[in-house]
Order: structure tokens, then sequence, then C-alpha cells
């Protein structure tokens, strides 16, 4: 990240400091897979590294997000900002970002296609049974895992609209219903958006969850998998 991002972020975030008594030493961008911050703290002085997933936001957008920072770090519990939940809620960000977040990743085969399944398909069902609206996985990206996962079956990144379904699932021996479970699982949470310091698996998600016919049997297919895995090892 250039000096000029980074002195930028140290300029906003030692402002937002100053309105809650927070002594900032240093601030920069780092290239993070995932979107997040790390600080250490010596003395009464702190040091972050931020998202570079941020580097290019307007100002506002940026302070906005920093105040929040700061302000639950100084045990406020404030929550983020219209300005900047619209601006990394938007599609612009996703479809810049997204490639970003992707070319990081690793473990993912960037494809639907499967050995024996296909998970474009799994959408087409889900589609055609009225589970899923198009509008819950527009601009949204899926992918198998490169290897398999029998613990965590399915991922779901909502900032970047990134479903990742592990490859273990993309089985003759796994009927169609479990791989549409864990599909429509991940894609509740991509019709939920970005809620950052929510619950992912609250009530009503669970409600939702419940809609699919079968969940049930599902559940169980999947723990019998996570119990015969373990057996092999």
């Amino acid at each position: 990240m250039d000096s000029e991002e980074d002195e930028r972020l140290f300029r906003l975030i030692t402002e937002a400091g100053r309105e809650h008594q927070h002594q900032i030493k240093g601030a920069r961008f780092e290239k993070f897979k995932d979107f997040k911050v790390t600080w250490n703290r010596t003395g009464k002085e702190r040091s972050y590294k931020v998202s570079d997933y941020l580097s290019d936001s307007p100002d506002g957008v940026l302070y906005d997000f920093l105040d929040t920072l700061i302000s639950r770090n100084s045990g406020l519990r404030k929550g983020y900002g219209t300005e900047y939940l619209e601006w990394v809620s938007s599609d612009g960000f996703v479809i810049s970002k997204r490639p970003i977040y992707l070319k990081r990743s690793r473990n993912i085969t960037m494809s639907t296609e499967g050995r024996c399944m296909e998970i474009g398909e799994s959408l087409d069902r889900l589609l055609e049974s009225g589970l899923l609206n198009d509008s819950d996985i527009d601009n949204s990206f899926f992918t198998w895992t490169s290897k398999p996962c029998f613990t965590k079956v399915g991922s779901c990144n909502p900032m970047f609209r990134v479903v990742t379904i592990s490859s273990s699932l993309d089985s003759r021996d796994v009927p169609e219903n479990v791989l549409d479970f864990v599909v429509y699982h991940e894609s509740l949470h991509l019709r939920r958006g970005y809620r950052p310091n929510r619950r992912a698996h609250d009530s009503d998600f669970r409600n939702s969850e419940h809609d699919f016919p079968s969940w049930e049997e599902c559940e169980k297919h999947l723990l019998k998998m996570r119990r015969e895995q373990r057996k092999e090892k």
C-alpha cells in the first residue's frame, strides 16, 4: 500500500481517536484475506492495521468506520454508520473487491462444477422450489473447495458475497437434497447481507432454515458423514 493511503488512514484515525481520548501511535493498511482490523497497545498508545479493502474508500466512509472502531475499543456499543454500510454493501464495492478476496483465498476451485455434482443445478432446484429468489443470490459467487472438509461443509462471506461448498459433498453418495440444504443455508446468509457484529445464526435465521422441507434428515446425514470421517482417521 502506498504511503499516501497510509498517511490518510493515520490522519483520519487520529481524528477519530481524539474524540474518544484514544491515543494513536500508528496505522497502516494491510493485505488481509478477510476484512478485519488488528491492533496492539504500547502503554496508552495503540497501533492499527486495517484491511486494504477500504484503502480507496471516500474519507467519509473511512472515517465512519474508524469512528465506530475507536468507539467500540473505548467500551462503547456503537453500531456502524449508514455511510460505511451503504458503501461496503454496494454492488460496486463487491464487484471491485471480490476478485482480490478470491485471489487471496486458498482451497477453492473457482468453479461450481464438481466431479459429480454441480452447485448451479442445486441453485436452480432451490429457485424452482421457491425457497430462494433471484434477489437472494444476485451478484454472488459460488465455488467448491479444492480439498474436502467434513466439519465445515459450507461457508459464506456476506461482504464479498462468496459461498464456498466443501467438496466432501461432491459425491454420488451424497443425496441431492443434502447438497441443496447446505447451499440453501449459505444462501440465507447472502439474503441477509453484510451484518457486522450481529449473530449469524439467530432465531430468525433458524426459522428460515427450517423452511427447507427435509432439514432434519439432511442434518442427520451431515452428522453421519462427520462421524464416519472421524472413524477413518
